[in-house]
């Protein structure tokens, strides 16, 4: 067998279904794709907003009389191209629930900004028992050849389908693509023509498993054009589901019926919840919203049986946790035809030989940005319907997409990209170190300075590492720049701010008054902060990040106002930390930093001692943390400058982050504070053990959250039974690995200020050695 076998996700439609995921296995081993040039194009671009500013997501433009058009993106932004033929263009702008515009732009007018003003007519609501819902099902679909275009055309399409685990970028894909309609009323399978691609993917954390797109999943999603098999509206899915006519609502300025649908009981399998939209003067349907069943989503297995098969060989879990489709018709003159899919899917992924436990949250865009009614005859150089897109990628501009109409981001995506290069030019440097480590003197000391040597030669760290072991120093040595305008070297001194690894230290100062009976772990915030916002919140939620309170560091607005100023530790709480909970407290996990904000205003107010005294007497005088101190940097000796691609950072006042951030230590602090915790100066054993112990699984991260610690679960790869405990840490430019294995009295750290670096690879790497050469 040629090329290279992977495991494949088909992200799409089987042929005769509308279920969400596929599974298959797939050969790598396609021919390039050509492009064809695109003429000179008028540009606009603008965002849609209502009349409170807000954005609308989703919204579609259109260019009046071309067939020409875009979607706006989840912040409302858009960007249009069209030829240059006339001086005065039309934008028809439409989004449910608002009254349509028509915007006329000047041949000169580059930017636009739409407002649409809410809806106001209240449309009626119907009596459920007026109308029959298998009679208006009945009469869209036999009105299927007058509503919609059933001479053949051609859609240009535009699709984007981003997997992410966490904030960390799994896949990245990007396709154009002309899609031959024979027309509705004709019952032949459209024909795929591909125009360009692009597919990046994150080969550390989604090796071996790809989530795609085929033509066939391409054309599934018109439900329309393949009504008889459809799951929701074919024969066999009316009799598995029932149906309601809920009311009458407005879609784009028109009314529709809106009729809901569900599972019969006892019918699991293709089992669809969710609704549709039939014009009340058409009868055309033009707007779907809907995701599996919760029994359907139980009973539902990716894959054929083989495919199966192959996955239980290669020990491989995967589960669809949820899934969502947003599919749209748009009406050109007095004819429907296919406009979109905005589909949102979460999947669990589990595969313990490459210690993947994580759940991988995906979005997937399709876009119709043109229809062309002129062209009669098919392609000729098309794609097979089985056929995997992702393995088209045209490489090589520098704007990829800047001669196409496409759906903006609702991410950064080129940032994204370089962000899965950096993880793969990380995995690759780390494949080159094992390859030259086979070279070397089976020596640990050695090999650790090699290791870091290495990576500090292929600008992949700067700064200074300790690494400790059963007692002994095997390293302690700084590599680069401590502040490059000074001229500065590293040295042990060196001290970096640690970013999150400062929760650590807030997590201890909790676990103290704990012990003492200050603090009770399952208490409301309110007996200790009776003003908050969110007093129902307790401690235990706080510690675990359990609470749903937002991540103030996540919106924007809050971020500037905490790098331009400076607020104390109250303030903060009061302005930054009291926004509408993003979940029910103590019903999922999600990692905030206002958790442990709220948590330092709560030891400080229990104390009556302010939170940098409380860090100085309780840990780092105690510990013998000498270099150790907590807020602004500025005057303190040895402190190193943070950089950001290459330039300083900005500077700010890091006490605005306390509890969360906010502490600058020397490599040699972090030892003395794993010193502590063995010897337990800081907490008893009992309560060390407390502190420690797992309590909600950080699936990102492969690993279980403690109370202000990380105890890896599945991401480092020791033998035997050895527990690794850490926390990583960020602050603009500094980055850092804190990680100690007790049993063995180890201890890893790595402070780097020059941005991201990778700290995992390196600390699994250093494992490695001392698990190999040492225990």
């Amino acid at each position: 067998m040629a090329g290279f076998i992977f495991l494949y996700i088909k992200f799409g439609k089987p042929e005769t279904s509308i279920m969400p995921l596929r599974f298959l296995v797939f050969i790598l081993l396609l021919p390039a794709i050509s492009v064809r040039a695109q003429s000179p194009l008028r540009t606009i671009q603008g965002c849609v907003t209502g009349a409170d500013q807000q954005p609308i997501a989703y919204a579609t433009i259109r260019l009046s009389g071309k067939g020409i058009g875009t979607a706006a993106n989840e912040l409302g932004q858009f960007v249009l191209r069209f030829p240059m033929t006339q001086k005065v263009d039309t934008l028809e702008v439409s989004a449910i629930g608002y009254l349509s515009r028509k915007v006329t732009v000047q041949h000169a007018q580059e930017n636009v900004t739409v407002m649409m003003p809410v809806n106001a007519d209240t449309l009626r609501q119907v009596t459920v028992t007026y109308y029959d819902p298998l009679k208006v099902i009945a009469k869209a679909i036999s009105r299927i050849p007058e509503n919609y275009i059933t001479t053949p055309h051609v859609l240009r399409g535009f699709y984007r389908q981003t997997s992410m685990k966490g904030n960390t970028p799994l896949q990245l894909s990007e396709a154009v693509f002309d899609l031959f309609n024979y027309g509705y009323a004709d019952p032949r399978q459209d024909i795929f023509q591909l125009v360009k691609a692009r597919d990046d993917k994150n080969e550390r954390d989604f090796h071996g498993i790809e989530f795609g797109q085929s033509p066939g999943s391409i054309f599934q999603d018109d439900i329309v054009k393949r009504v008889a098999n459809s799951d929701i509206l074919g024969r066999e899915g009316m009799k598995r589901h029932r149906y309601a006519v809920t009311g009458v609502v407005d879609h784009n300025g028109r009314p529709a019926y809106e009729i809901s649908f569900s599972e019969r009981l006892g019918e699991k399998e293709h089992t669809f919840r969710g609704h549709f939209l039939v014009d009340t003067a058409t009868y055309a349907f033009v707007y779907f919203d809907f995701g599996m069943s919760p029994a359907a989503r139980q009973a539902f297995k990716l894959g054929t049986a083989s495919q199966r098969i192959i996955m239980k060989m290669l020990g491989v879990e995967l589960d669809v946790l949820a899934d969502r489709d947003r599919i749209s018709y748009q009406r050109m003159g007095n004819k429907w035809v296919f406009g979109g899919d905005v589909g949102d899917y979460k999947v669990y992924i589990k595969w313990p030989r490459r210690h993947y436990d994580y759940p991988a949250v995906m979005r997937f865009n399709y876009v119709v940005t043109s229809v062309d009614t002129s062209r009669k005859t098919p392609f000729t150089e098309v794609m097979r319907t089985d056929e995997h897109i992702n393995d088209h990628d045209s490489k090589g501009e520098a704007v990829f997409w800047k001669d196409y109409n496409i759906m903006l981001p609702d991410r950064n995506t080129e940032a994204l990209i370089r962000q899965i290069h950096t993880i793969n030019q990380q995995e690759q440097l780390k494949a080159r170190f094992e390859t030259m480590a086979q070279r070397l003197p089976r020596n640990a000391a050695l090999r650790l300075d090699s290791l870091l040597s290495f990576y500090h030669r292929q600008g992949a760290f700067n700064g200074t590492a300790l690494i400790y072991d059963h007692g002994e120093v095997l390293l302690d040595k700084s590599y680069g720049w401590a502040d490059r305008t000074k001229n500065t070297v590293a040295d042990r001194h060196t001290t970096y701010r640690i970013g999150s690894l400062s929760k650590s230290f807030t997590g201890l100062i909790i676990n103290q008054l704990m012990a003492a009976g200050q603090v009770d772990v399952h208490a409301p915030v309110s007996r200790y902060l009776p003003w908050y916002v969110h007093g129902s919140v307790t401690i235990e939620q706080l510690l675990t990040h359990q609470s749903g309170i937002p991540d103030y560091f996540n919106r924007d607005a809050y971020k500037q106002q905490l790098l331009e100023h400076s607020f104390n530790l109250e303030t903060v709480v009061r302005n930054f930390c009291s926004d509408t909970l993003e979940f029910k407290s103590g019903t999922a996990f999600g990692y905030s930093n206002t958790n442990y904000t709220v948590l330092a205003l709560v030891a400080q107010q229990v104390t009556g001692v302010p939170f940098a005294d409380l860090l100085r007497d309780r840990i780092f005088v105690p510990a013998g943390m000498t270099d150790a101190f907590w807020g602004a940097t500025a005057g303190h000796p040895g402190q190193a400058m943070g950089y950001i691609d290459d330039v300083p950072e900005p500077r700010y006042d890091p006490g605005n982050t306390t509890g969360a951030g906010g502490i600058s230590a020397a490599a040699a602090d972090l030892l003395h504070l794993h010193e502590a915790l063995q010897q337990h100066t800081l907490l008893s054993k009992a309560a060390t053990d407390t502190m420690f112990l797992p309590r909600v699984a950080f699936k990102e991260y492969g690993a279980w959250y403690d109370y202000g610690w990380m105890t890896d679960e599945s991401y480092f790869n020791l033998p035997g039974k050895h527990t690794v405990q850490y926390h990583p840490g960020t602050d603009l430019g500094f980055f850092t690995m804190y990680l100690r294995v007790p049993d063995t009295n180890s201890c890893i750290v790595l402070l780097n200020n020059t941005g991201d670096f990778p700290r995992y690879e390196l600390a699994d790497l250093a494992l490695g050695i001392l698990a190999k050469y040492r225990w």
